[in-house]
Formats: C-alpha cells, structure tokens, sequence
C-alpha cells in the first residue's frame, strides 16, 4: 500500500523537486519503505511505497514501461492469473509486481483493462504517446484518490493534506458538506469533500488530463446496477455460489510477502474471513487476530472472538481501547488530521486502536471484514424495507411470520415488535412531514443559513426496496464513509488493510439474488449463514451486531467539562452554531435531555477547523 502525488503546472512550468516532495512528506506514513518520482516537461509523479508484493527494487515507482509511467496505490490481487494472460499475448515480464501488470494491461487493453482488474487501487498513469493522464480508482473506491484545481495547478494524491504544501491552495470549508455532517452525519456521500474545490473521484470512474490542452474530464468505467443482473438461482446452487466466491475472495487477499493478520470484532463478517483462512489452509498458527474488547460488557465481544481463535487455533491478540487517551495523549486531532475530515463517534478510536497494535505486533497486512452489511441486508433499515417489500406485494401472511421471528430474537413480544416497526419505518417520518408542515426548525443549534444548508441534505437517499438501498449504501452512503475512515485508521500505521466482502463478484452475485435469500426466519444475511457451517453456533445464528464499539455517552460525560469547553469556543469562533447547543448540553449533563450525536460531531468539526486552519467562511 502506498502513497502517490501528482502535480500539474497548467502553464507548462517545470514542477519543482521541493514541491512534489513536499507533497510526497505529507503520506510517508503511507510509504514508510522506499520513495520515486518522475519528472515530465509540465507535470511530475511522487511515490511512497509500502513493499507487499516482491520487496526488492525492482519495485520501485514511478514505474516504466515502454511509453507509460505509473505511480500507484493498492493491490491487484488476480496479478498471477493476468500476467499468464498476458504472456500468451506476448507480453514480457522483468518484474514479479502486480505494478508492471498494470501497465501491460493498459499497453494491451487500455481502459479496458480496468475491467479485468480484481482488487483496490488509485493510480495515474502517464501516456507518453497521447500526452495525457490517466487516473482511475477501483471498483468501490477503497483506494482513495482526491484532486484539485488551483490557479495554475491540477494536484492530486492520496490524502488531501498534500496539496497544502502547494502556497496557492487555502483551505476552505466546504459548507453544505459540513451542514449535512452536523445535521444527518452524511460523510463521504459525494464527489465534494470539507475542503471547498477538493474533489474526490469517484469508486468505478477514472480521470483522463490532455497535458496539452491542460482539460481533464472525468468517467465512468463500472456501474454496480448494470454489473449486478437477477440471479435465477435456487437457494442451495446460490449458497454454493456464495461459499466458493467466498473462498477465493479470502484465498486472494492471503497473497503476500509480508505477514497477514486479520481484525477479529466476533461478528459473522471478521469469524468468516479467520475460518476460512482455517479452513481452507491458508495460515499457519503463527497467523494472528486483534480484537477491540471493552471491561463492560455491554461494548465487548471476547466471548465471540475467543470461540473463533479457540477453534481456529491462531494468535489471539487484545486491545484494550483507553478512551482517555483521546484527550491525554492528542489521539483525537492525530486521528482528525489523517481522517482529513470530522467524525461522528468515538468508535472510530476502536479500529484506530486494532491497527496500532498490528503495528506493534508487526502485522503489515490486515484482513477485515467491512462490506457486507450493506449487500447482505446486516442494517436494521432493510429488515424494515423487507416487510414493507412484502405488505406492497398483499404477503400479509409472510410478513407477520418476519415479525413475529424476529420478536423471538429479541425476546419481546409481537405487539412490541410491530410497534417498533411502524414507528421507524412509518411514524417517524410522517412526525416529521407534520412538523414540516407547522413550520417548526430542526437543527435549531445550528445558527438559519447552516440550516438552510442542511436542508438539501434531508432525505437525500430514501430507497424503497432492498435492491435499491444495498446499491444506494454501496456507491453513496455507508461504504464510502466506512472505506474513507478504514483507509485512515490502518494507514496512518502503515498498514494495508484488506476487504475480502468487496470481491466486485461476490458483491453482484449477491445483489441479484431474491430479498428472501438475504432475510428469513427473522435473520439478516441469511443465506451466508448457511453457507458458513464451520462457525460456532453461538456466532453462525447471533442476533446482535455489535462491530466496532465505544461508548460514547460515557466518554462525554466523563469529559463533559472539556466538551463542553470546546461546543462553547465552537460557538464563538466558527458562526456555524447558536447558544442553543450549549443550552441542551447543560441539560444532558444535568440528566434531563437524552444524548445526541451533535455533541461529539460539533466538536470533531471544530478541532478539524483549527487542526487545517481552515475558515469557514
């Protein structure tokens, strides 16, 4: 995994060597292993890399071959099985890099041989026949890639904090992305970013820049709803299908040169991944699991991870996440400063927590299980569109049976359950269109031209069927935001972290299967439970979810006076919020309003602000 950096000098100057290497410092943590550039007549490439596949200089990026230059973020998994594709076409081979297999393939194919790539990367790649950049991100995006126009530059990098060491780049905040941060905690839901005229590109598309006419255009290479086509299979040749897509997801991501590790939080998703790679022979017993555990055993899962690693026989591995190290220890701005963005929670100190140890543990590569919950239905918003799905097609009867199972899960009784179910599926929303209509303001802590900024976020997606939402949580919601914090939190240890759930086949295979494979008998992911027999019971057929955890209600108010210190110098620097939220603070701490997420938010986006110096106006 590295980090790479483009500079374009729209009036043909050369780029100063300071300049793309002061771009390069901003990620050495992305890098820590070697460093290249390439230098053209207008335009230069920086790299920092992280060796994972063939550590010796052969390596090294930028890299050439023939015409093309390549800087490059990532890992193409299917490398083996292209480069002996390539090679019955011909092509030679001086490395064992899955690199130089990108340039042979876009030599061969051009962007058409994205298509063909089964993995996670950002990169650009320099055309020394056409005189152009070619920048393109896979097909989810786990790979990050953001750029920007300036007066007389295109940059482009890895994190965004690189283009600050360019003077003509101010930092500015991005309102309405920041108004629909603090109002819904949207992140990561566009191409816009919280730096005003930063862009991120999107997952599935690439950049093409003309270096001589200085015009770059962006578009589209993968369409997740054209790629995901109705599976016509029945439900046992479908959990077959699963099962072996599965395993060679898994199988995949075991490629290295460095040690794996896998994240380990107790849930189906993470004991997956550790069994399989049991299973299947892919480790020995020096592989190793970090868990995220918590003494209250409200926010802990040891009891879970411990049956996995009982069973599996590898290295179990525990950290203890110390809240206090936030504020102690300048862990919360580290963490804002390389998220380059505000976050909602403190869990996001869990996973930062898991990645330090595996670097402690000296763990390179870490297997995670992010990206199934959006495709198997693991949120609790598709259980509720399932039964919607079913009361619109007049199946009164199957939709009783859903809620009266998942009654017995959560052990409380039917009329309770359906209860829950009008209120969050119907209630809510219809309180809301009324206090709409009466004229009364949400958000009343944020001062009226951030509310009429947030409005615009309000209801933004609203997905009717389960199809449509998993697409939706996919391509602009969930994923996006998750992969955004993932990348953050592992490499700021430099660390690659890997997603065996976002095998782009995996992921339409199981879109285009019936809701019904997905949700039954009250389960979410249903039918991969069925296809993982080799899990414990207690984990195969658990009903809670948990993942990564904090208790964030605690925290705050065990630091309610630092808190509340910053919510009252975000009040007074920023004119984003009234006294309104300090008010409601006071009435929290005081025990006589509920927690709210605006809290923790509030603050993040303040510190961020002050972390960037960044204006809000």
């Amino acid at each position: 995994m590295c980090g790479i950096s483009i500079a374009i000098n729209s009036q043909n100057a050369r780029v100063p060597q300071e300049q793309i290497k002061a771009m390069n410092d901003k990620v050495n943590h992305r890098g820590p292993d070697d460093e290249g550039f390439y230098f053209g007549d207008n335009f230069s490439f920086g790299h920092r890399r992280l060796s994972i596949i063939d550590l010796s200089k052969a390596g090294h990026q930028p890299m050439q071959r023939g015409h093309l230059w390549i800087t490059y973020n990532g890992e193409i998994y299917n490398y083996i099985e292209l480069r002996e594709e390539l090679k019955k076409l011909g092509c030679c081979f001086e490395t064992a890099t899955d690199t130089e297999v990108i340039l042979a393939a876009y030599e061969q194919w051009g962007t058409g041989a994205f298509a063909r790539f089964n993995g996670m990367w950002a990169f650009a790649i320099y055309d020394a026949l056409n005189e152009e950049i070619i920048c393109c991100r896979d097909h989810f995006g786990i790979k990050p890639f953001f750029f920007v126009q300036t007066d007389n530059w295109f940059l482009a990098g890895s994190e965004i904090k690189q283009f600050t060491a360019f003077p003509d780049f101010k930092p500015m905040l991005n309102k309405e992305v920041a108004a629909n941060f603090l109002a819904y905690g949207l992140l990561n839901y566009s191409e816009q970013t919280f730096f005003r005229g930063v862009m991120e590109l999107q997952a599935g598309h690439y950049l093409r820049y003309n270096l001589t006419g200085h015009k770059s255009k962006v578009l589209q290479w993968y369409d997740l709803d054209s790629a995901s086509i109705k599976v016509g299979d029945d439900f046992e040749t479908a959990k077959k299908t699963i099962r072996e897509l599965f395993v060679e997801s898994v199988r995949l991501r075991m490629r290295s040169d460095v040690t794996v590790g896998s994240c380990l939080s107790g849930g189906i998703d993470s004991s997956s991944i550790v069994s399989m790679v049991h299973a299947n022979q892919l480790a020995n017993a020096s592989f190793a699991t970090v868990t995220s555990c918590y003494n209250d055993p409200q926010y802990d899962e040891q009891q879970y991870s411990d049956a996995i690693t009982d069973q599996t026989g590898f290295r179990p591995i525990k950290v203890f996440p110390n809240l206090d190290c936030l504020w102690d220890e300048g862990h919360l701005d580290k963490m804002l400063y390389h998220q380059d963005q505000p976050f909602s929670t403190a869990s996001h100190y869990s996973e930062f927590s898991v990645f330090k140890k595996a670097k402690e543990e000296n763990i390179i590569v870490m297997l995670d299980g992010q990206g199934s919950d959006e495709y198997l239905c693991g949120y609790g918003e598709f259980f509720n569109i399932r039964v919607h799905e079913l009361l619109m097609e007049l199946r009164f009867k199957k939709a009783w049976q859903l809620l009266c199972a998942k009654a017995k899960h959560r052990n409380v009784s039917f009329a309770s359950q359906l209860k829950y179910f009008l209120q969050s599926a119907y209630f809510f929303k219809l309180a809301g269109f009324v206090k709409k209509c009466l004229g009364r303001e949400d958000n009343i802590w944020l001062q009226k031209e951030w509310r009429t900024l947030a409005r615009k976020g309000k209801g933004l997606f609203n997905e009717k069927n389960i199809r449509a939402l998993s697409i939706t949580e996919i391509v602009h919601s969930s994923i996006p935001y998750q992969l955004h914090s993932e990348d953050r939190n592992s490499m700021m240890f430099s660390i690659e972290s890997r997603l065996p759930f976002l095998d782009h086949r995996l992921v339409e295979y199981i879109i285009g299967l019936p809701s019904s494979f997905k949700i039954n008998e009250g389960y979410s992911k249903y039918i991969f439970r069925e296809a993982m027999a080799e899990l414990p019971g207690a984990i195969r057929w658990r009903k809670d979810k948990m993942g990564f955890v904090a208790p964030d209600e605690v925290w705050v108010l065990q630091n309610k006076d630092k808190v509340r210190a910053n919510l009252h110098d975000a009040i007074k620097h920023t004119g984003i919020f009234t006294v309104d939220l300090l008010n409601r603070f006071d009435r929290f701490t005081a025990g006589k309003l509920g927690y709210e997420a605006i809290y923790f938010r509030a603050m993040a986006l303040y510190r961020f602000c002050r972390i960037f110096n960044m204006a809000s106006s």
